[in-house]
């Protein structure tokens, strides 16, 4: 196609060329002789200010906003200043959109006529369906000179990020396997890998400090509330392992939930990591690294550590092996208390052994 678009601008110059010169060859006339000149001058003309202003092209490329939740309209900016006075008339660039996190590249090109002393921007909504660290980029910038006779390029390093959290809520029905802890001192809960704790101290109740520590007893006949300091004989702690499981294209078929598993694992793990931090739960999420052949971990006390360990877990690439990270977790022999097994199936908890 290009290769085509540049043999048809030098035909036409090349006809409209000789057709000028005979006529001025046959007639002697003075105006054919003038235009003749200027027909043989343009293409130097065209060159020299074409690639002056090429040259002094400054582009930039913004995701806004950077952040966004699943289904949200963002736009990507493109904006290719120009500070001469002379237009440029025909630029071209090719924008590249990718994901580490689900793999794949989507290309898509652009001509733009630039005006002069401008910034030339363009705009694209973009609405990204599925969570995870998207990259736009741009690495050539290409112009053409008036006459379409030549072509320049310019190398250029230009990337955007934008990250895409899910959108969704805890659900109403709350997991059983986090509100299975007791009340009063020495209270032991029934189910295994939750906690039995004993009384170490009485302090003041300060804000943060979950309600279930409150001495209720105390605090009613001293009129101030009180909170209990406790001592774990076993494990507490929740440890979130979310896998990174997506099969390969052909072996997901028209399966949609297949096509969709990884997805659908980060609903689930957000959802529930949403749940654990309302209820002022301190827990480990976690996630299994196949560069690293190792465990990333995150220890999590709000919705912001919670948003930075999921941009961290963008940067993985995703395994065709289902459960990989349960089945090293159980082979590491690692005791995290209750654990939290989140796959595009749901949420199973593996209470651990004491």
């Amino acid at each position: 196609m290009k290769k085509a678009a540049f043999l048809t601008a030098y035909l036409s110059y090349t006809i409209l060329f000789s057709v000028t010169l005979f006529c001025a060859i046959f007639y002697g006339h003075t105006f054919f002789v003038l235009l003749t000149a200027l027909e043989l001058c343009l293409p130097a003309f065209s060159y020299v200010l074409s690639k002056y202003c090429f040259f002094h092209l400054d582009p930039t490329l913004e995701f806004r906003p950077l952040v966004t939740d699943k289904g949200e309209t963002a736009y990507l900016t493109v904006k290719i200043k120009n500070p001469v006075q002379i237009p440029f008339a025909s630029a071209l660039i090719t924008l590249s959109f990718h994901s580490g996190f689900y793999g794949g590249t989507r290309e898509e090109t652009h001509i733009l006529s630039l005006r002069a002393r401008f910034d030339n921007p363009l705009t694209f909504p973009v609405v990204l369906t599925k969570s995870g660290l998207y990259e736009a980029s741009i690495t050539q910038l290409q112009g053409y000179d008036y006459l379409h006779l030549f072509r320049f390029k310019k190398a250029l390093d230009l990337h955007a990020q934008i990250r895409v959290f899910p959108n969704t809520q805890p659900a109403e029905e709350r997991h059983e396997a986090l509100y299975s802890e007791g009340f009063d001192e020495f209270e032991e809960s029934s189910k295994s890998g939750n906690v039995s704790s004993n009384v170490t101290d009485i302090r003041e109740y300060q804000p943060g400090d979950r309600l279930q520590k409150i001495h209720w007893k105390l605090s009613s006949k001293i009129d101030k509330l009180m909170v209990k300091e406790n001592e774990s004989t076993s494990t507490n702690e929740f440890f979130l392992l979310m896998e990174l499981f997506q099969p390969k294209e052909e072996d997901c078929g028209e399966n949609e939930d297949l096509r969709n598993a990884l997805d659908h694992s980060l609903d689930e793990a957000w959802s529930l990591a949403l749940e654990l931090i309302q209820a002022g739960e301190i827990f480990t999420f976690a996630i299994y690294s196949l560069p690293l052949e190792d465990f990333i971990m995150s220890i999590i006390r709000s919705k912001e550590d919670l948003e930075n360990a999921f941009t961290e877990s963008y940067y993985q690439p995703s395994y065709d092996v289902e459960d990989l990270g349960m089945e090293i977790y159980e082979k590491s022999g690692m005791n995290k208390g209750t654990l939290l097994h989140v796959t595009h199936k749901g949420v199973m908890d593996v209470p651990s052994e004491i």
